[in-house]
């Protein structure tokens, strides 16, 4: 079924006459016979009872004129919305942050842009397990915020460095860490940790977590797949965990003391690229000039 016979179908039943319809059509009156012999065809049915000098709606004709006037308006109004390029077309980018706390550094980022661009409309997933090298062929994600990860992106993706982040240990007000206003790895061992499933992907973090789980009991080490996870048990003061400081407000109940022989983590966002999609590249600059 087409939209072309649809129309078909609407103008002769408006008009009862299939040489008028096809003159109102702009088409000829076998093409538009033909229209009508396919369209019953497909529907197993007669839409019309026509003689050489009546046309006449069948009772299927009369209940078909109000799903066909239907579609043919849905279908008009989706021909239009993807043609109409003018001022009320939204502006849409599908932006994928790794974990829930990451999303915190993009408000300033979106409220930037919003005042630029007006049309705007970011579409923000959290996407544990998404991997870098879908952004070429997922269309619903432009643009991964992560921390840099240990195996390199295909040559095609692209990594931005936003900001290089300390190593803090996260812990609870009331865990011994925390009266610390700065740490060394060595004075971790012997803490409870939550070790983060997908910090291993992440070379800077693996080596201090490595060290610092190195001679604790198995009993002293909590598995945890995500930061997301590990915040209820860290906040609860049975564990810390290493995390970088990300450019954002800090959550509230939790201390955050630098791990001064730690090296800094690169944050920013993978992107595949910013030839055919000035959204992005919009996106892009406001995010290095805001975050940085």
């Amino acid at each position: 079924m087409n939209t072309v016979q649809l129309e078909c179908f609407m103008e002769v039943a408006a008009t009862l006459n299939f040489s008028r319809a096809a003159e109102n059509l702009r088409m000829t009156q076998p093409a538009v016979s033909h229209q009508i012999n396919s369209l019953e065809a497909e529907l197993g049915t007669k839409l019309f009872n026509r003689t050489s000098k009546s046309v006449e709606l069948t009772r299927d004709g009369i209940r078909f004129i109000g799903p066909a006037s239907d579609a043919l308006k849905i279908l008009n109004t989706a021909r239009t919305r993807i043609k109409d390029k003018s001022a009320a077309e939204v502006l849409p980018l599908g932006i994928v942050c790794r974990e829930a706390r990451e999303s915190r550094v993009l408000p300033p980022v979106i409220e930037s842009l919003c005042a630029r661009m007006p049309r705007f409309r970011p579409v923000v997933k959290i996407a544990p397990f998404m991997p870098v090298d879908s952004l070429a062929e997922n269309e619903t994600a432009d643009v991964i915020f992560s921390f840099r990860e240990d195996a390199p992106a295909r040559s095609r993706i692209v990594y931005k460095e936003l900001k290089r982040c300390r190593l803090c240990c996260v812990c609870a007000p009331s865990s011994p860490l925390a009266a610390k206003s700065s740490l060394k790895t060595a004075e971790l061992h012997g803490e409870n940790i939550a070790l983060i499933q997908r910090q291993r992907s992440v070379p800077e973090i693996y080596k201090v977590v490595t060290s610092a789980s190195a001679t604790l009991k198995q009993s002293q080490i909590f598995l945890c797949d995500s930061y997301d996870c590990a915040r209820p048990l860290v906040a609860a003061g049975l564990c810390y965990c290493v995390m970088p400081e990300l450019p954002a407000k800090k959550e509230e109940g939790l201390e955050y003391i630098p791990i001064s022989d730690s090296s800094s983590v690169s944050f920013g966002i993978y992107y595949s690229t910013l030839k055919t999609n000035p959204v992005l590249k919009s996106f892009v600059e406001t995010a290095v000039a805001t975050l940085r």
